[in-house]
């Protein structure tokens, strides 16, 4: 008898689910007025702390939820208000309801329903790991009851004069900065020792409490409960945190900007009275404690806080200007459909119906957002690469781009190939595709033909000119640019001191050699030879020392080649100093050594053709062929050009004995330049394309990784 009533009834009547019944502790408030005009309501779960921001059809269905059918809601709904509605929207409501966990378990579908909800909402301890290592939340402090007793005496910030004051202090502030920027500029140099690490990192974490504490005064200016103030770890660094969730309590929406605002405004209140207070201090460790103090709060505020990217408070100034809750989800929601309709044309509607301004906006944002994370989370995972211990940091740059980057694209194909499966129509080819194409071509074709790397480009063989000793200038026989051959005399030097000492040291040598001749004669005077004997001897070793450094007072070249950077001071006449630089003597034949990665070094081959481009735009580019490929890294750089220390385009640090030890494996490559008779300058930085046999980028992001991993894990 049963299963025939049941057959009787109507299948959706036998099988839908009882009509869920609300949590009994929601609360609603009225909220905002939307950018249409159209009123708005704020549900709060108190359980959750959560705030769901509710549209005039919402509404009505929950004014009318006691009537437990879909249908019926719809239609009274329709009766009674300008509204529009049916029984999809209804039950719509009702399902988004449910999944937020704001109605009550009924029987035990239900319960059972919410445990796989819940269950499905838990991860494991490596997921959350992932989650969280980035960023992750520990509240510290109950400060609400502190706030309600100091607030009414802050009542004066709120007001306008106070900004207008605030205004008047930052002028005064950019005057005075400007009288002594150089000085200002020049400070920041101190940021970048390791006291001024230090320093820092305190004078950042006071300007993180001021802000902290703007963003829960104002909260709590305004009513709004300030339940928790705590640490946050940003890359294990620890920043304060302030919940001012209740903010979305508020239906006046200038308000909530405010909320959003205090923390900028408290930082730049900081920034403003440090940045007077150091044009007044004297030089001391106080004024630069004022000046990292004035410095850090500046840069966090205009280049990190009003970054609308990321959920810090452009984001919250953003979204509650633009009077949209959830910006990132939504417009993230509108991007990939507009992106999915373009691609494919499914016809699907849009998540959300927007004016075709915000439309716009909403795409941008979306893209904007999407190409920014790209770089900060490959940013991001190049830096946790190089902070943390090798091993660790391959394994965390894996997890980087693999679960930020990799990740999110594999789901948006994935989905696009359920999409495209569940199509009842074949997908024909639009003219979108030809972006995707593109990029893939981009990627996967071999069109890298050249490689560029840093070089230097100096004679092969060099020589400078030094002062062997104090000296005077006899004669000079040669000019800047003059081509000299090998032995030929360059200069002559003079020493009156020199040729004293060697007269002096003839005579005594003569002197000695007439005693012991006579010696011989007498018996007496013999028993003295084998003392005078060894003077003699090194008195002559003297005054051979003397006549090879008075022979080297004639510069002569070593090799045939042109002069160089001859020095002005020689003249006839006028007096050096030892060891004093007089000039280079280089070969006509130029050498460019250049610098590949580990990764690139393989795709050189000798007699390879290349260019060289010169620094600073004077020289024209010329032709250069490789000479010899180094098999071994190299350990320490000794061409300082090169080095980023100084300029160069090669990451170095110092080590312990000062040597440039390379940040990567890098291999030096020798170049002859082709036309060696051209007058090439004696040593010019630049860089090198080299021809390589055509490669794809994805073939040079794989050797690049599988290099990084060989050397690191010590293969």
């Amino acid at each position: 008898m049963v299963d025939v009533v049941a057959a009787a009834l109507p299948a959706d009547s036998a099988k839908s689910p009882p009509w869920p019944e609300l949590r009994d502790d929601l609360a609603i408030f009225s909220g905002p007025k939307s950018h249409d005009g159209l009123p708005t309501w704020t549900l709060h779960d108190p359980l959750a702390h959560r705030y769901f921001r509710l549209g005039w059809l919402e509404f009505e269905c929950l004014q009318r939820w006691g009537i437990a059918n879909p249908e019926q809601i719809a239609s009274t709904i329709e009766e009674e208000t300008p509204l529009e509605a049916d029984a999809t929207d209804v039950e719509q409501f009702c399902l988004f309801l449910t999944h937020q966990h704001l109605t009550k378990a009924n029987g035990a579908e239900s319960s059972r329903r919410f445990a796989q909800q819940l269950k499905a909402g838990k991860s494991s301890f490596g997921v959350w790991l992932l989650h969280n290592y980035l960023f992750m939340r520990i509240p510290l402090l109950k400060i609400d009851p502190f706030l309600k007793r100091i607030v009414p005496c802050l009542d004066i910030v709120f007001k306008k004069p106070f900004i207008v004051v605030l205004a008047i202090f930052a002028c005064l502030a950019f005057y005075l900065v400007a009288q002594q920027w150089t000085q200002f500029t020049h400070s920041f140099m101190y940021v970048l020792t390791p006291e001024g690490v230090l320093a820092t990192a305190c004078m950042l974490s006071l300007s993180k409490v001021v802000h902290e504490f703007g963003h829960a005064f104002a909260a709590s200016h305004f009513g709004c409960r300030v339940p928790t103030m705590g640490v946050a770890l940003l890359l294990g660094m620890p920043v304060l945190w302030t919940d001012v969730t209740d903010a979305w309590r508020l239906s006046d929406r200038k308000q909530r900007l405010t909320i959003d605002a205090a923390g900028m405004i408290a930082e730049l209140t900081l920034a403003i009275f440090a940045t007077i207070l150091w044009t007044m201090l004297p030089d001391g460790a106080f004024r630069s404690g004022i000046y990292l103090l004035a410095s850090t709060a500046w840069v966090l505020t205009l280049a990190i806080n009003l970054n609308p990217f990321m959920r810090f408070d452009g984001y919250y100034l953003l979204a509650d200007g633009l009077d949209i809750a959830n910006l990132q989800d939504r417009s993230f929601a509108l991007a990939r459909w507009r992106m999915r309709e373009s691609l494919f044309g499914f016809g699907h509607p849009a998540p959300e119906t927007w004016s075709k301004n915000r439309y716009r906006l909403l795409l941008v944002y979306a893209y904007g957002t999407w190409i920014y994370r790209l770089i900060l989370f490959t940013g991001i995972a190049w830096a946790v690469y190089y902070f943390f211990f090798k091993v660790l940091g391959l394994a965390l740059f894996a997890v980087e781009i693999g679960w930020f980057v990799i990740r999110p694209m594999i789901k948006e194909i994935s989905a696009w190939r359920e999409q495209i499966k569940a199509h009842d129509k074949p997908i024909r080819p639009r003219l979108a595709w030809l972006l995707p194409i593109a990029a893939l071509a981009i990627l996967f074709v071999p069109w890298q033909t050249h490689l560029i790397v840093p070089g230097l480009l100096h004679a092969q063989a060099q020589s400078t000119l030094y002062s062997p000793q104090p000296a005077q200038v006899k004669k000079l026989w040669v000019h800047e640019g003059d081509t000299v051959k090998a032995g030929q005399i360059l200069m002559e030097l003079t020493s009156p001191d020199l040729d004293f000492e060697i007269a002096s040291a003839q005579r005594e040598w003569t002197e000695l050699s007439d005693q012991l001749a006579s010696q011989s004669l007498e018996l007496s005077l013999a028993r003295h030879n084998p003392i005078d004997a060894e003077t003699l001897q090194s008195t002559l070793a003297k005054l051979e020392g003397l006549r090879a450094a008075h022979k080297k007072l004639t510069v002569r070249s070593a090799f045939s080649g042109r002069i160089r950077d001859l020095s002005d001071i020689l003249r006839p006449g006028e007096w050096l100093a030892k060891d004093e630089v007089l000039g280079d003597v280089e070969t006509p034949v130029a050498t460019v050594v250049a610098y590949a990665e580990e990764a690139d070094v393989g795709r050189l081959k000798l007699d390879g053709a290349g260019r060289f481009y010169p620094e600073g735009g004077d020289l024209s580019p010329f032709g250069v062929s490789v000479l010899t490929i180094d098999k071994t890294g190299t350990r320490q750089l000794n061409l300082e050009e090169l080095a980023s220390t100084h300029g160069g385009a090669i990451a170095v640090r110092p080590d312990a004995e000062r040597r440039l030890v390379p940040e990567q494996g890098i291999y030096r490559v020798l170049l002859q330049v082709e036309n060696s008779n051209s007058k090439l300058p004696i040593t010019v930085r630049g860089r090198l394309s080299l021809e390589t046999p055509p490669e794809s980028l994805v073939e040079r992001v794989l050797r690049s990784a599988a290099a990084v991993v060989i050397r690191e894990s010590g293969w």
